[in-house]
């Protein structure tokens, strides 16, 4: 009985370790910046605790046992592609590998860790409501240091061309701290929305225009679409919330956000880098029709017509491919090193940076990198718990008819197709304990707030368990 009772204390215990980790993230990033040797061993001690609570502390159910076979299949194919790799990769450095496995197996042990975290907490407290708010403080640090950086000049620039502006703060990378706002930010606009009276909204407002500023200030392309995105959004949710007479507020608030926002880019840094972007692209463009063969005049023939056509083919690939900051170029060298990589690699993965010669360089669009880096098979183990998740979610919205759909809802699934876009074009989530870590965090609870507004909307039982 007393090893029950010690067993109980210490799941509970765990349980809001990981809840207060979400408090703690912006903390571990400002330590990796100054060169303190604190987050990475704070975030492996948290996924092997993580670990430890769901094989040992958590109840026997059906989501247990697939749990189980998960972390035992991912650990299998952990061991398999570094010993691949090590055999038939030149050069191979085991520090390089061993660090990019464990960023990886972070991110995605995360999902599994607060998918039961939640899970034991759905019926115990409001576990909504909780998240929102140590999400919302999280982000508060974010912006609040991003804020103090800009006074006192000490942010690390977010890129080394020096014609572009903007910096990350006190953090290490422009671009997770571009994702980290963006997601997160999702999550601050539900904890301004829903809320218990206007006092709480009028101290909430600043710290949200906080965010803002600061997704502003970085200078990325995925810090201001994020932000104009889960606006646009929020805008849509307090338009069903003022027409079902739950309050008109946000109607108001919202779209003068917005507007200041949109007022405000040409005089920040991403209002700077964007004009740079575009005459980029347009010097480009002069300069291929400046050396394009003159047509006829008069209209040409349906040969010089496909020409045209081919230009402005070119034309087009070349703005994405500037938009997409040149990853096509890695995007093409992986995929040389993937076809000429013997089987073993093209199942098992070519390991960080691929089959490199010099320096490793990734895509740096992390589904692409998972896929040369980790194989077929790498890419179809790491990826099955997002698309589980979210195959669950598509369930019960099917199965409620999409009465899901509250407005509140809709914010969260925003933040969610954010983090995973950002993952596909702009990379440094799924790899990135920082940034991966909002990601995973934000998948887990959309299938929760899910599986909650079925339960509220339908006599049927579906159980996870």
């Amino acid at each position: 009985m007393q090893a029950i009772s010690d067993n109980n204390k210490l799941k509970k215990g765990l349980e809001v370790y990981f809840l207060l980790y979400i408090l703690l993230q912006p903390f571990l990033d400002i330590t990796a910046f100054v060169n303190l040797p604190v987050s990475e061993p704070v975030r492996v001690l948290s996924m092997v605790a993580g670990v430890f609570y769901v094989v040992f502390l958590t109840a026997p159910s059906r989501g247990k046992k697939i749990a189980l076979l998960y972390i035992g299949a991912a650990a299998a194919f952990f061991a398999l592609n570094l010993i691949n790799n090590y055999i038939f990769k030149d050069p191979f450095s085991i520090v390089a590998e061993i660090t990019y496995l464990t960023k990886t197996a972070y991110v995605v042990m995360m999902i599994v860790i607060y998918y039961f975290v939640i899970e034991a907490l759905y019926s115990r407290i409001k576990w909504k409501a909780l998240i929102r708010q140590l999400v919302f403080w999280a982000i508060s640090v974010v912006s609040i240091v991003m804020v103090v950086a800009s006074i006192t000049d000490t942010g690390k620039r977010s890129y080394g061309y020096l014609a572009k502006e903007g910096h990350s703060g006190w953090f290490f990378s422009g671009n997770e701290i571009s994702i980290i706002i963006g997601m997160g930010f999702g999550f601050m606009l539900l904890a301004y929305m829903v809320r218990d009276g206007e006092k709480e909204s009028l101290w909430k407002l600043p710290l949200v225009g906080l965010t803002i500023y600061a997704a502003l200030t970085v200078g990325t392309k995925v810090a201001l679409g994020s932000i104009l995105a889960l606006l646009a959004v929020g805008i849509l949710a307090a338009l069903i919330q003022w027409w079902k007479k739950k309050g008109w507020h946000n109607v108001v608030v919202l779209p003068v956000l917005l507007l200041l926002t949109v007022i405000a880019v040409p005089y920040t840094a991403i209002g700077n880098n964007l004009d740079l972007t575009i005459s980029q692209i347009e010097e480009e463009q002069e300069a291929q029709q400046d050396n394009a063969p003159a047509n006829s005049p008069g209209g040409g023939s349906a040969e010089e017509g496909g020409e045209t056509a081919d230009n402005n083919t070119g034309e087009t690939s070349q703005s994405v491919e500037q938009l997409l900051s040149s990853r096509g170029d890695f995007f093409d060298a992986q995929l040389v090193d993937y076809k000429e990589a013997g089987i073993t690699q093209k199942l098992l993965g070519m390991g960080y940076g691929g089959n490199y010669e010099g320096d490793p360089k990734l895509v740096e669009m992390d589904f692409f990198d998972w896929f040369f880096n980790f194989g077929i098979i790498g890419f179809i183990l790491l990826s099955a718990p997002i698309w589980f998740l979210l195959g669950r979610t598509v369930v019960l919205i099917v199965k409620a008819k999409g009465k899901v759909f509250t407005p509140y809802f809709l914010l969260t699934g925003t933040a969610v197709g954010l983090g995973l876009g950002a993952a596909l074009t702009a990379g440094h989530v799924l790899s990135s304990p920082a940034s991966g870590f909002y990601l995973a965090l934000a998948v887990v609870y959309l299938n929760f707030e899910t599986y909650q507004l079925y339960r509220q909307n339908s006599r049927e039982s579906y159980h996870f368990r």
